[in-house]
């Protein structure tokens, strides 16, 4: 078994490799050149999913008096906001630091060059540099935002979601590029704390990667929320003017608009770290080329995480780690397949998805078989006046389940269920048959599975 392992990164693949390895007895070495926790848990998942839940309790507010409260809304103290927002990052942070400690994983802060698998030069922060030997290394690097020709991020007024994340002060108006997940969060948070938002999205629909139905809820969402979108359009030009930026649209509508920032939310794009020009790693995409065991193609050095170019999700670096480390280790393990990883976007309603969409399936198999079911008509969904929002069952040969979508509160929780089913190749009839707890959002599983082979009992 080897006895020593390198890691450069310490974002969720990272930090996870090193505790596991720790764990299973490896002396792990871990080199960060930021903030332990990387993008996650400093400028993405975490600080996000902290605005959002504060955006949430004003949309909470503003429709209280639906159920009669009579409430006002008097203020929203964005400083306030924002340091909330940064103390559930220490938080994280904190965790993150407190499991490697507790494991006895030497952070060394630094910038790594890998020289070979065995080999990795840090140049240190403090000054100097170091060479480190292991028998070992893995690569977690992550990623970035993907920036524009001629819209280039400065995070003043041209801002990527760590920008925006980063704002000491709420803007009057905003223009999003990108109707993706990150651009759909990013204009819930910052709708709910007052500012003016248009969506700009290439693409014909909103959540061009998802199913065409979630994107029809997200698209109802946007309207609810008073949310400009533009589909099939793109931006042409960004003018810094004196007091706001000017932006010129070309699509749907052709049209010059005046924001007071943009934000750019097109994608992210891996960040593999400086390489010795003999290690042949790199791919067409600026990937670190990885295969399902998570091994490059240089022995002993592997790669996790966004850098792979895979399902850039938290929850997909955890088990890149996990495969990894047990590679490393000589355990038998399965190997990375995102066909069951599960993605979540923390809008209200929620929306998740796991497996093939409605179109994927159809190109793939000769027979599919659609059911769906809406939340409104779930006695969840009438008894809290939830009248937005679907559950979805995509069906292959023999109603094997395929794909499962969902748009509810809660679906990034509720979601686990469809990948349970994935998991373990569950038929349509088979979901249907368990007992689902009366009221609650989840029965629209039930019933949207029932739809599949046979109209369900709450159909009509």
């Amino acid at each position: 078994m080897s006895k020593t392992l390198t890691i450069i990164g310490s974002g969720p693949g990272g930090y996870v490799a090193a505790v596991l390895g720790a764990k299973n007895g490896l002396n792990v070495r871990m080199i960060e050149n930021e903030t332990v926790g990387g993008v996650c848990t400093n400028h993405g998942c975490i600080p996000s999913k902290a605005l959002l839940s504060t955006a949430e309790k004003i949309e909470t507010i503003e429709g209280a008096r639906r159920d009669g409260i009579d409430v006002e809304l008097k203020d929203v103290d964005f400083k306030k906001v924002m340091s909330k927002k940064e103390r559930a990052v220490k938080i994280s942070r904190k965790a993150v630091k407190g499991l490697l400690d507790k494991n006895d994983v030497e952070v060394i802060e630094g910038t790594a060059e890998v020289i070979g698998p065995e080999k990795v030069k840090v140049e240190l922060d403090e000054g100097g540099t170091k060479t480190i030997d292991s028998d070992k290394t893995i690569i977690a690097t992550g990623s970035e935002p993907i920036s524009l020709p001629g819209i280039e991020f400065d995070e003043e007024n041209i801002l990527s979601s760590r920008g925006a994340l980063s704002l000491e002060e709420n803007p009057k108006s905003m223009l999003i590029i990108g109707g993706g997940y990150i651009g759909l969060e990013m204009a819930s948070i910052f709708s709910a704390l007052g500012t003016d938002i248009i969506i700009v999205e290439l693409e014909d629909r909103l959540l061009p990667t998802m199913d065409k139905d979630l994107s029809g809820v997200a698209e109802k969402m946007m309207k609810r929320k008073r949310i400009k979108v533009h589909t099939g359009s793109k931006v042409v030009e960004v003018e810094e003017g004196a007091e706001n930026m000017k932006v010129k649209i070309e699509g749907d509508a052709e049209k010059e608009v005046e924001v007071d920032k943009v934000l750019a939310s097109v994608g992210r794009k891996p960040t593999p770290p400086p390489l010795d020009q003999s290690l042949d790693i790199i791919g067409e995409r600026g990937e670190v080329e990885a295969d399902e065991k998570m091994r490059t193609p240089v022995d002993d050095l592997y790669a996790i995480g966004d850098v792979t170019g895979k399902g850039m999700l938290a929850h997909t670096a955890f088990k890149h780690a996990e495969i990894a480390v047990n590679d490393i280790l000589g355990k038998e393990t399965e190997g990375f397949s995102d066909f069951v990883v599960p993605a979540g976007i923390y809008t209200h309603p929620e929306l998740a998805s796991v497996g093939s969409t409605e179109e994927e399936a159809k190109e793939e198999f000769s027979e599919v078989n659609i059911g769906k079911f809406a939340i409104s008509r779930t006695g969840r969904g009438s008894s809290t006046g939830e009248r937005m929002g679907l559950a979805k069952m995509v069906a292959g040969p023999g109603n094997e389940l395929v794909g499962i979508h969902l748009a509810c509160p809660g679906a990034t929780d509720l979601i686990m269920e469809g990948t349970a089913a994935l998991e373990k190749g569950m038929t349509a009839e088979e979901f249907a048959d368990m007992i689902h707890p009366h009221p609650t959002f989840s029965e629209a599983l039930k019933e949207a599975a029932e739809n599949v082979f046979r109209e369900s009992v709450h159909s009509g």
